[in-house]
């Protein structure tokens, strides 16, 4: 009987330490999740308010494009050929002056001012329809490298900044003279916002430049933003039943190996690469496809072209295009 009794006890004392035990694990797992909770909370209100200042910044960019940009009339008219316009290696922020040559975003200014009328006579030689806009990568300057930051006059908030204001202001007013302007965008080496070895795919300051453009000009009716991107490095843009692909050119060589692994990424033959990043203006093909590549508005003189030999003025590329291809290549010295 006794027996019997104190294997009830004991039973009875492992069966409480077994619930102490369960009881012990439940309230840790309360704990984790009021923590989990409580991260979830904070990491929502946090997102919350990036998502608010963000639908505030795109207000105010809408806001302020119909200020500095009033709404005009729309050209009605048709030919038989549109213009392709490179824009690459802007390089905004960057600042130099030196025996070859000088740079400075008033220059650069100057300089896109100057492209402007270039282009809108080459639009009156050819009869143009339309404008493609094609940003080719490195609208600024950045500071990813020491030597980048020791020239830049205005830093990488400044330099976005001054970048949209000065693409609008270009785009807007090539809105007034041809039927509709297109705009597409691809991102550069210098727009990273890390370095290189820690920098994310993605993030890159170009596509910044492109949102605000696209904002800023929204309600101008003939102003369209092409959503045609492969990658943020790759861009298909169709101009008169052609595809034109869009690249930076700091992944893709301008040469033929350059574009059979291009060609072999994406999956189809282009009529024609366009390229930026080596800036000077070059036209090639190979095996059928062109290869055309824009210029820079900074030119050279910097520390970096002047110990590497490289001098050449600044420069940006027009083309013009019907539906065999590019009928005319205008390289612009600046």
């Amino acid at each position: 009987m006794l027996k019997a009794n104190q294997s009830k006890f004991a039973d009875t004392s492992a069966q409480l330490e077994e619930l102490e035990l369960k009881t012990r694990e439940f309230e840790m797992e309360k704990v984790k999740f009021r923590d989990e909770r409580n991260a979830w909370s904070k990491q929502n209100y946090i997102g919350g308010r990036v998502v608010d200042k963000l639908d505030k910044l795109e207000s105010e960019l809408l806001s302020q494009g119909k200020v500095n940009f009033d709404s005009h009339d729309t050209q009605t008219y048709e030919s038989d050929n549109d213009l392709l316009v490179i824009l690459s290696d802007l390089h905004i922020g960057q600042c130099f002056s030196s025996t070859f040559g000088e740079y400075n975003s008033d220059i650069a200014e100057e300089r896109l001012s100057k492209y402007l009328c270039e282009i809108v006579k080459i639009k009156d030689l050819h009869g143009s329809q339309n404008c493609f806009v094609s940003l080719q990568g490195d609208m600024i300057s950045n500071s990813i490298h020491k030597a980048l930051a020791i020239t830049n006059r205005e830093n990488v908030i400044e330099q976005v900044k001054r970048a949209s204001e000065l693409i609008s202001s270009f785009c807007y007013e090539l809105t007034k003279h041809f039927n509709r302007v297109f705009l597409s965008s691809v991102v550069g080496n210098h727009s990273r916002i890390d370095r290189k070895e820690d920098a994310l795919h993605d993030e890159r300051l170009d596509s910044l430049i492109e949102w605000n453009v696209g904002l800023s000009l929204k309600h101008i009716d003939n102003f369209v933003v092409l959503n045609r991107k492969i990658d943020n490095g790759i861009v298909d843009i169709p101009i008169r039943g052609k595809t034109y692909i869009s690249v930076h050119g700091d992944y893709d060589g301008f040469s033929k190996q350059g574009v059979a692994n291009l060609v072999l990424m994406i999956g189809f033959l282009p009529y024609a690469i366009l390229y930026g990043h080596l800036h000077t203006c070059a036209v090639d093909e190979t095996n059928g496809i062109k290869m055309i590549r824009g210029g820079s508005l900074a030119g050279s003189g910097d520390s970096y072209t002047i110990e590497k030999r490289l001098n050449g003025k600044p420069s940006q590329m027009v083309c013009v295009c019907d539906e065999t291809g590019v009928k005319a290549y205008y390289p612009i010295e600046l």
